[in-house]
């Protein structure tokens, strides 16, 4: 989901090949799903990923595939979102499951499922350790709420750039750990 575009952005080199390594992992994985008898879908009949948009092209997200077949018992079609993480966001997304240990990606998910009509079946989460490539995969059921409260805030905050509005900081304290990550912190 993004809600700018890349373009849009400077990027560091080693974030350029951040996205890239993410990028191959999930070409693999699509790999070894499908020889392990999964009929996953990562693009449409033209040849183009899957995806929405909405708002006037302001918020849109690509999906990383849709399995339409599977073992037996895997309910279908289901939405299927792959992320690539280090050891310790890894072993934590194992531990407690990806909606507990990545919200961002739930909410993700959640929006991909709404906005695609995949909301039926539980989506198929694959993560990838990128230190050991040992996997993980989960079901997750839909969750109505969660995506209507993200779609809501996306509208909120398109809304308010609108108006020339600002939002409140999630902080007031410049040195809270995720203004670390933010090309804005100042």
């Amino acid at each position: 989901l993004k809600v700018t575009r890349d373009e849009d952005r400077d990027f560091s080199g080693q974030t350029l090949r951040i996205f890239a390594a993410g990028h191959c992992f999930e070409d693999l994985a699509v790999d070894w799903l499908r020889k392990a008898g999964f009929d996953l879908r990562t693009r449409d009949r033209s040849g183009n990923q899957f995806g929405f948009s909405v708002a006037g092209g302001r918020i849109q997200g690509h999906i990383d595939g849709v399995v339409v077949a599977g073992p037996e018992g895997l309910a279908v079609p289901a939405l299927w979102e792959c992320k690539s993480a280090n050891a310790k966001n890894w072993k934590d997304i194992v531990r407690r499951g990806v909606v507990a240990a990545k919200p961002v990606y739930a909410a993700q998910i959640a929006l991909y499922q709404a906005y695609l009509g995949l909301t039926e079946m539980p989506a198929v989460f694959t993560a990838i350790n990128k230190d050991s490539c040992e996997l993980w995969h989960e079901l997750v059921p839909f969750d109505a709420a969660l995506a209507q409260h993200a779609s809501d805030r996306g509208v909120q905050i398109l809304s308010a750039c609108d108006a020339g509005e600002w939002l409140p900081r999630h902080t007031t304290d410049p040195d809270h750990f995720e203004c670390g990550f933010c090309a804005w912190k100042a």
